[in-house]
């Protein structure tokens, strides 16, 4: 499997509820007969900010069985098929803005115990200047992770992914970490703490939106 976020900034003057109404309204139905053959996609809006000031509205996930299926669906977005959502796009997306790379998704955490209903927030890295994203990801997978939920008020999951080594330059976040979490707890002084080591690090709390997808 293929997994490809984007993470997508609203137009000047659309509001963020404007924006995500459109987007689970108007926009989803109309990508769908486009994206016939991909496995999921999720849209994770923006709720409240946490930490630092982040440059998306939305990180929305696209997950394909394979490359193969991921070129298929490119070719027709960008073709004659895709009009009708790129004119849509136009209408509510700063197109310029919106960047896409791929992901692993690494082991995730699950508590004994889970809460109903937690919170759901979204943790994004980049790694300091000069780290090399090897050595950022093993020092963030065996210290940062289980400070992180070490730091969220009763964290009931953890969900990692890392973007891939050999394309992280252009990534936007090198680690985008899932959390499920009863509140933020000390998240602000666990994202302070990275950011003195020269990480860039945005928190945020989100709203979840999937669309089953044919298998």
């Amino acid at each position: 499997m293929l997994r490809v976020l984007a993470f997508i900034r609203r137009l000047p003057g659309v509001s963020r509820d404007a924006f995500r109404s459109h987007y689970e309204e108007i926009h989803v139905p109309t990508a769908l007969p486009v994206l016939a053959g991909i496995c999921g996609y999720v849209r994770y809006h923006l709720r409240e900010e946490i930490h630092g000031t982040p440059d998306f509205d939305c990180m929305t996930r696209f997950e394909y069985p394979d490359a193969a299926a991921a070129r298929d669906t490119f070719v027709r977005t960008e073709g004659p098929e895709g009009e009708a959502i790129r004119r849509d796009e136009r209408t509510f997306m700063d197109k310029p803005a919106i960047v896409f790379f791929p992901v692993e998704e690494a082991a995730s955490w699950q508590a004994a115990t889970p809460r109903a209903r937690p919170a759901h927030l979204l943790l994004c890295v980049r790694r300091p200047p000069g780290e090399a994203p090897a050595g950022f990801r093993r020092r963030f997978q065996e210290d940062q992770l289980p400070a992180l939920r070490a730091a969220a008020l009763d964290a009931v999951w953890c969900r990692p992914q890392w973007a891939l080594p050999d394309l992280a330059e252009a990534a936007s976040f090198d680690a985008v970490t899932e959390l499920g979490a009863a509140g933020v707890g000390d998240l602000p002084r666990w994202a302070r703490s990275l950011e003195a080591e020269g990480a860039r690090v945005i928190a945020v709390r989100v709203s979840v939106h999937e669309t089953p997808m044919q298998s």
